[in-house]
């Protein structure tokens, strides 16, 4: 040490003497109180001194009477104090990039919860409006809202765009539709970055020039995610008379990992003070993305996923997942398989499109909002499976579906791509003069057009096969396996030109032990035979606990089974009937609780669900999710 404990001056101590130094104005009057400050501190009173620089921070009018040197009044102490907070304001926001997104999320959301904080106290409070007007003037703010939420998605990006990604997939028929339809197009991606960023991180990843890596590079990208962009590219060929290979080229973007901290604190914060009830849930996000943020990683993904459903004979039988290319994999840098298809996102809003114009609309838009009000009945109801949703619609042009039943919807899909095909045709020979060939399958799913460079492909589309292959595989991966992709949302799924489906991104992938995987399969087969008791039991003895606000812990049979149905089976909206026989309407309920304690197997059971139910509600097929994955939960239960 360079000074005795006894005799170092305290931080206190040097605090005030730089601090009045500053103030201080020269004064001849003043040199005995200057010598004063200048004294070395006697032993044992820097407790005192510490002491009274914590007092000065609580009190600081007090001391600053006792304190203060001549011409170094409270005001310009203050002044000071401000001046300092504003260039260290300044300093952070411009140099530290984690607060400068702080500042950005709470600048942008800050209006937005305040904004509809007040609709709701004008018009509960002041106006005292009904149910209904609260509900039209909801409807007005959540018009100027939901674009606004867009924007600062896309403004932030990185995992802003990721959950807005999965929020526009899991609240189908859950939330406001006005948000999932600003949303929905985040899932087909956001707006990319320039060629010259692009290239930099490449060339800085791997070591090499884009000329040495790639015959040919296309700048335009086919996609832009949330953490990264895809580019289509063509391989040099490493050794003599090796063919170029076509692949896609997976790039990160730089600032990804730097900010990821800052926004998964902020989520964080924003769900405590406006939705404390999903803290557990924005907790647990943070361990899931953090894997997503090394494409080595993303890399083994691909592998061992490729490897189980290989052994379960689901690659390459029904599904592909594309091939790693071992020449181009860093942190930052992915090079992988290129699989031609069209998303299955595009497949649904094609076929929803088709059929509004069989109907005569001009998109799919109008019949998209008829359907969202439909599922929302239907969820109100019960949910589960339905037939297909079209026959929900209940237009007068689709009367005849109330007579015909479940079997009208193949009737109107049939219908549509016939009229589709037609019309097609019709322009194809006006423009072009070519022959045009046009086909349907017996259950009247779509036609879909892929890009393939200058030229156009035809792909027949089979989208109720692709939504039950979807389901299939992933309760494979999910009860079989316990390896499994956990972010199917639409824009990650390619049909491919024979039906197969093309699995993409596997930089969050979940994984289950021997033991969830087989609490899981248990807690599917209670869902499925409607088995309240046995689903509250597994949910208990497994350590799911969840308590009310008003502070009992005591949890109907009735109130776990509608949780876990939540998580693995359907979105029921319905009222809830408790053990004693009262009735309860379950977005209260939904209010009045807490999860307390959330097993790993149900949280990432429930996320997985939730995107599936939520992709088939978006199609207009709602699902049992546990009807679906019955037969698997027996295996895994036999294994």
């Amino acid at each position: 040490m360079l000074f005795p404990t006894a005799r170092k001056p305290s931080f206190a101590h040097h605090y005030f003497n730089n601090f009045f130094f500053m103030c201080k104005q020269p004064d001849s009057s003043s040199s005995k109180e200057t010598a004063l400050n200048h004294m070395p501190i006697p032993p044992g009173q820097h407790e005192r001194h510490a002491l009274s620089f914590s007092s000065f921070l609580v009190t600081p009018f007090t001391l600053l009477k006792q304190l203060k040197p001549p011409h170094c009044t409270p005001r310009k102490i203050l002044l000071l104090l401000l001046l300092t907070s504003i260039l260290s304001f300044a300093s952070l926001y411009t140099f530290h990039r984690g607060f400068r997104r702080t500042i950005q999320f709470w600048r942008g959301m800050a209006p937005l919860v305040l904004k509809y904080k007040y609709v709701k106290f004008r018009a509960l409070t002041i106006d005292r409006c009904g149910e209904e007007e609260l509900e039209r003037r909801l409807n007005v703010y959540r018009e100027t809202s939901a674009p606004a939420l867009v924007d600062l998605i896309l403004r932030l990006g990185g995992i802003y765009v990721k959950i807005g990604q999965v929020m526009s997939t899991i609240g189908q028929g859950l939330l406001p539709q006005q948000y999932i339809d600003a949303l929905q197009p985040l899932q087909d991606g956001v707006p990319p970055r320039n060629y010259d960023e692009i290239s930099r991180i490449v060339e800085t990843s791997t070591g090499k020039t884009m000329d040495e890596l790639f015959e040919s590079f296309d700048e335009k990208p086919i996609g832009a995610a949330s953490v990264a962009q895809v580019h289509r590219a063509t391989l040099r060929p490493r050794k003599e008379g090796e063919e170029p290979v076509p692949i896609v080229l997976k790039v990160q973007y730089p600032e990804v990992a730097e900010l990821f901290e800052a926004d998964l604190s902020n989520l964080e914060l924003a769900t405590k003070l406006f939705a404390p009830e999903n803290l557990e849930v924005a907790k647990s996000m943070r361990k899931r993305h953090e894997n997503e943020l090394d494409f080595r990683k993303e890399a083994e993904n691909l592998r061992e996923c490729t490897r189980d459903m290989q052994q379960y004979g689901m690659e390459p039988s029904l599904v592909r997942i594309p091939r790693v290319v071992e020449d181009i994999c860093t942190q930052n840098v992915l090079a992988m398989e290129y699989l031609e298809g069209v998303s299955l996102s595009d497949a649904i809003q094609q076929e929803q499109d088709r059929v509004a114009k069989a109907f005569g609309k001009q998109d799919g838009e109008e019949l998209k909002k008829m359907l969202a009000s439909r599922m929302k009945e239907h969820f109100k109801n019960g949910g589960g499976a339905g037939s297909g949703g079209l026959h929900m619609l209940g237009s007068k042009k689709m009367k005849f579906m109330n007579v015909f039943g479940p079997s009208a919807t193949a009737v109107i899909r049939t219908y549509a791509s016939v009229k589709d095909g037609i019309e097609n045709a019709a322009i194809s020979v006006a423009k072009f003069g070519s022959k045009f060939r046009s086909g349907w399958n017996q259950d009247g799913d779509q036609i879909a057009l892929l890009a393939d460079g200058p030229t156009k492909k035809k792909v027949s589309v089979n989208l109720g096969r692709a939504l039950k292959t979807l389901v299939h595989v992933h309760g494979i991966q999910l009860l079989l396996s316990g390896t499994y992709n956990a972010d199917p949302h639409p824009g990650n799924v390619l049909i491919l030109p024979d039906g197969r489906l093309g699995l993409l991104d596997y930089g969050m992938v979940g994984r289950l032990s021997q033991k969830d995987r087989e609490t899981a399969a248990e807690t599917i087969l209670a869902l499925s035979n409607r088995d309240k008791a046995a689903t509250a039991k597994l949910y208990r003895d497994n350590g799911y606990k969840i308590s009310f606000k008003d502070g009992g812990n005591s949890v109907d049979d009735a109130v776990l089974h509608r949780f876990a149905s939540f998580h693995l089976d359907r979105i029921d909206l319905s009222p809830l009937t408790l053990d004693n026989g009262e009735t309860v309407d379950l977005m209260e309920l939904l209010r009045s609780t807490r999860e307390r304690v959330v097993p790993s197997w149900i949280e990432e059971g429930r996320r997985l669900g939730g995107l599936l139910m939520g992709v088939n509600a978006q199609a207009a097929r709602p699902i049992s999710l546990a009807k679906e994955w019955r037969p698997i939960a027996k295996e895994a239960l036999r294994k």
